[in-house]
């Protein structure tokens, strides 16, 4: 996993990289009055990043409970195909790989309230094929966690 990509956070209309978190300014910068009455939501931007990068963990360890279960009981999956079957299919396409690697590049998270948005740059490689594209995944904290309503790739 690569630690060094900048993540962006977009906080009540500021953009934020997670890069300036760690940076010293040469000199001590003053907040303006917007930035200074809108807090960022680094903790749940944090939590959505460590939901998203769990789920690319277990489908690349192959553990399809673990995968699956970062998924919300609504999500909707593509081509509004039923729940079940979508569940069945993804189960096997796992199974049948000796092995996966999900890397996530580019990642830009926003947060509204219990909803959250996370869009990124894909790197699916599993035994011979290699597919990088961009995908998008929404968001819903449910309990304690942020799980996967909608999916969706491409954009």
């Amino acid at each position: 996993m690569n630690r060094s990509l900048t993540t962006c956070l977009l906080a009540g209309g500021l953009l934020l990289t997670t890069a300036a978190f760690g940076a010293s300014p040469a000199a001590p910068a003053t907040p303006s009055a917007t930035e200074a009455a809108v807090p960022a939501p680094t903790v749940g931007i944090a939590e959505v990043e460590a939901a998203v990068r769990a789920w690319a963990a277990a489908w690349s360890a192959r553990d399809a409970d673990r995968y699956l279960a970062a998924y919300a009981p609504d999500f909707t999956p593509p081509r509004n195909q039923d729940r079940k079957r979508w569940e069945t299919d993804r189960r096997a396409r796992i199974a049948d790989k000796s092995s996966i690697s999900v890397g996530i590049e580019d990642l830009v998270i926003s947060v509204n309230g219990q909803s959250a948005s996370a869009r990124f740059k894909q790197v699916y490689r599993a035994d011979k094929l290699k597919e990088t594209g961009r995908k998008t995944l929404e968001l819903q904290r449910v309990g304690n966690q942020w799980l996967i309503r909608k999916e969706s790739a491409g954009g």
